[in-house]
């Protein structure tokens, strides 16, 4: 069944350049497995959410299928997911993201925060650095960095989301919500991963402004690093 589940994402996501092709949904299903050996929770509830966490999201599908997880219910169906675990899956997928973090939603079960810590590691570190450049090649005006267009890393929900923030860069991302995640795991696991890739990420934009000699893109840096420490 989960092969099967597995198959049809793989399907769903084919062709994506936007950093949420198969690969990251893998790399997710892999890291909660992972954490879900660390904890008492469901297998198969943590294996099927993370395979569908991303079937709808809004950026990719648009909101009425996030708002309704169109594509996990029809899968899930596809695929004879016993309906006790579908609604458990509904449950994990409805309350995680970014985005809703910023509305005061988080996941309450244990298989919900696993693969919430899972899907937010894998948006930092090496390989949510190459991920966010994808997505800003792919959907940004002004892909990588304009050093006179600051960050806006207090933005509610409705603001994160509204198109073609002036904002809304490679650089920029880092600060707006990628250097926010280590603070936002709910499992032991996964702060403790969440610590070595956000140290990775600081590392390369503090790189990033040196090479290019922008101390006062640095001094923001440090600046921010210490209110997040808080």
């Amino acid at each position: 069944m989960i092969n099967s589940v597995e198959q049809k994402v793989r399907e769903l996501m084919a062709g994506d350049n936007t950093g949420h092709s198969f690969d990251h949904v893998e790399r997710v299903y892999k890291t909660a497995i992972d954490l879900c050996a660390k904890e008492d929770a469901n297998m198969e509830v943590v294996a099927i959410s993370a395979l569908l966490h991303d079937a709808d999201d809004y950026k990719l599908f648009g909101q009425e299928c996030a708002d309704k997880l169109t594509n996990a219910k029809r899968i899930m169906n596809e695929c004879n997911v016993d309906s006790e675990v579908q609604q458990q899956v509904c449950l994990v997928i409805a309350n995680m993201g970014y985005s809703k973090a910023l509305k005061g939603i988080r996941p309450q079960t244990i298989e919900g925060k696993i693969v919430s810590d899972a899907d937010m590691l894998d948006a930092i570190g090496a390989n949510g650095i190459v991920r966010c450049m994808a997505f800003a090649l792919a959907r940004c005006e002004t892909p990588i960095f304009n050093a006179e267009i600051w960050p806006e890393p207090d933005m509610c929900a409705e603001e994160y989301k509204r198109p073609n923030r002036k904002s809304d860069n490679f650089i920029n991302h880092f600060f707006e919500k990628l250097l926010k995640l280590k603070n936002m795991m709910m499992t032991d696991a996964g702060k403790k991963e969440a610590e070595k890739r956000h140290k990775l990420m600081v590392s390369f934009l503090e790189a990033f402004f040196l090479e290019n000699s922008l101390p006062q893109w640095v001094a923001y840096l440090y600046d921010y690093e210490m209110k997040i420490e808080k």
